[in-house]
């Protein structure tokens, strides 16, 4: 019985350097409609995750919860988790607004552009 060794990735991050062959476009819509999505949930998430991250930083820290480099590794960890979760709930909708951007190049959507003017419009 022959063992693969070589295992698929499994939950990677957009980003990854190991991924980045498989998000280039492939000419089935359907797939690479799918790779948008995902790149821009991981953009949605990486966002939320500065953000929460930033948020964190303004709290000051106590003995109480513990001030060591484990504690902030497992924060750390929980946090990628929960922006992951979270863009994938729909988040902040800066995932959708991305994909409809993306998806549709050169075509304006008043509801995301609403305060912009066109150019050649008066």
């Amino acid at each position: 019985m022959a063992i693969n060794t070589v295992a698929a990735p499994v939950n990677l991050p957009a980003w990854d350097p190991r991924l980045t062959g498989s998000l280039k476009a492939t000419g089935d819509k359907a797939a690479d409609d799918a790779k948008l999505k995902k790149a821009c949930q991981e953009m949605e998430s990486v966002f939320l995750n500065m953000l929460l991250k930033s948020m964190r930083d303004t709290v000051p820290k106590t003995e109480i919860g513990g001030n060591n480099k484990q504690t902030d590794i497992i924060q750390s960890m929980l946090d990628t988790e929960l922006t992951r979760n979270m863009a994938a709930a729909g988040g902040t909708g800066l995932a959708a607004m991305m994909y409809r951007n993306l998806s549709n190049p050169g075509v304006v959507h008043p509801q995301t552009n609403s305060g912009l003017k066109q150019s050649g419009a008066k």
